[in-house]
């Protein structure tokens, strides 16, 4: 009996109107936005990028590229000369890297050394910045010393615009968690069935379990979805090769480390956990409110304020666990947020810490969830 109440939840989910239009949109947009971010990517000669695969970024390649760099009102720029399409792929490196670094910095006079030089610079002054302590410094400083220059160049297209889509798949997996799930709890009682729900013999802690147990499969489901309308795409048109690059070919002021497809691996956990929390906190507003509209809107001005609201520094703890909201962990800050959460005598980095309070978060909401539904029960 458990599992055709567990099913016919979940067939009240996948088969929604509403909610099968919300997840063909939110795919079709993802694949659009994808399809542009391709679109407008400088091309790159998968057979330029053979020859350069190994290459130091270094001065003797610098040297080399020199015809294609132009310093014009301020500003490096890349023109189109016979060298250009053979040296694209380090375009792109050294374009992300002088964007994080200095935009002004004029790559017709500058070494490859000397941009190395500025790299560790703009780090210092980020950890400066950031109000670190001396301990935390050396913390950094003992990651960046295992990070070897002058970096060397690999195809790895793929994976690194799949990386930088985390944030984009966060907000649509709020956005269909928001849509989808408000009404788990909410939507008998619009429906005036709420009172025999809540008399039946299963309308207790085991209807409780299985309408959890369905929103979350539904969520993860959708989860899924929407990374694979990223990853298809991408994949498809620039491959898989990069996986085991280091991660300053995407991100160059990141002191991390790791390769490119560890940081994928981490961020894909991470957005499967936020997905739960998500979902965890829209069925909790829907048993509390009892009120499908409202719990929707909830959401909508929880994604505003996250995406205007900034907390001060000053406010120290508060401010170190708001920067571990889901869509600011996804959008990739731990490459450039260096503030570390100090537990138990350990340190640790944001996309280390937001796990186990994503968890918290779940189980608690879980909880006040069950208290409620139960205080709604007759007979109880």
């Amino acid at each position: 009996m458990q599992s055709i109440i567990y099913k016919f939840e979940l067939k009240k989910l996948f088969c929604s109107r509403v909610n099968m239009i919300a997840m063909i949109t939110s795919a079709v947009l993802l694949v659009l936005l994808v399809v542009s971010s391709i679109h407008e990517a400088r091309p790159v000669s998968r057979e330029a990028a053979g020859e350069l695969n190994g290459r130091e970024i270094d001065d003797q390649l610098m040297e080399e590229m020199q015809p294609i760099f132009k310093y014009i009102n301020g500003m490096t720029v890349f023109e189109v000369t016979e060298k250009y399409e053979e040296y694209v792929p380090i375009i792109d490196v050294l374009d992300v890297m002088i964007t994080a670094i200095d935009r002004d910095i004029d790559l017709t006079k500058t070494k490859a050394s000397t941009l190395y030089d500025l790299r560790k610079r703009a780090l210092t002054q980020r950890l400066e910045s950031q109000g670190l302590s001396e301990k935390d410094k050396e913390f950094w400083h003992n990651l960046e010393a295992q990070i070897e220059t002058p970096f060397i160049y690999r195809y790895h297209r793929g994976p690194a615009n799949l990386l930088r889509s985390f944030q984009a798949l966060g907000f649509f997996v709020l956005f269909l968690s928001a849509i989808g799930l408000s009404g788990s709890f909410a939507r008998e009682t619009a429906d005036r069935m709420n009172q025999l729900l809540l008399c039946s013999r299963y309308g207790k802690k085991k209807l409780y379990v299985l309408k959890l147990a369905a929103g979350f499969t539904w969520i993860l489901t959708m989860a899924l979805i929407m990374f694979l309308a990223v990853m298809i795409p991408y994949f498809g048109v620039y491959g898989i090769e990069g996986m085991g690059e280091m991660l300053q070919l995407v991100k160059p002021l990141s002191m991390l480390p790791y390769s490119i497809g560890y940081m994928l691996a981490i961020y894909f956990g991470i957005y499967l956990l936020a997905a739960i929390l998500f979902a965890a906190v829209t069925m909790l507003l829907s048993v509390v409110t009892q009120n499908q509209p409202a719990t929707t809107c909830g959401l909508m001005g929880y994604l505003l304020i996250d995406l205007f609201v900034e907390m001060p520094e000053r406010f120290g703890a508060l401010e170190k666990i708001w920067l571990l909201r889901p869509n600011v962990v996804l959008m990739n800050s731990g490459f450039s947020n260096y503030r570390l959460i100090h537990l138990a005598g350990r340190q640790f980095l944001n996309f280390q810490a937001a796990p186990a309070l994503y968890a918290v978060i779940v189980i608690v909401a879980l909880m006040i969830g069950r208290w409620k539904y139960k205080g709604l029960q007759v007979g109880k």
